[in-house]
């Protein structure tokens, strides 16, 4: 039953993360556009009211974005707590977070043989 479960947990961790990717593209896609409109509008030499409905709503779109990415984030902290309910604990952390700079001593170094 607990290999099931894992199993389960699994799969549903592997959705979780592809949703939280999948909006954080989303929102980098979306500013690149929110820079973008301001710029063509500049470079065309067009008034600043040509295309305002679009830029509204373009930067309307990145605030909806934020708040689901908001509602995920929740979501993975509530998926946690049902797994800690279930009586399953982390497995693998892989590659997820990847922190550049963060050891400040070279690695290895606090290391000891057993």
């Amino acid at each position: 039953m607990r290999a099931q479960r894992q199993s389960i947990a699994r799969n549903v961790a592997e959705r979780l993360f592809a949703a939280e990717a999948a909006l954080d593209i989303a929102a980098a896609r979306i500013a690149e556009l929110n820079a973008a409109l301001p710029l063509a509008r500049l470079d065309a030499r067009l008034s600043a009211a040509i295309g305002q409905d679009a830029f509204a709503s373009s930067a309307s779109a990145m605030v909806l974005v934020a708040e689901t990415r908001e509602r995920i984030v929740a979501t993975h902290v509530n998926l946690k707590q049902a797994s800690d309910d279930m009586g399953l604990t982390e497995v693998s952390y892989g590659d997820l977070l990847k922190v550049s700079g963060a050891i400040s001593e070279p690695a290895g170094k606090h290391l000891r043989a057993v």
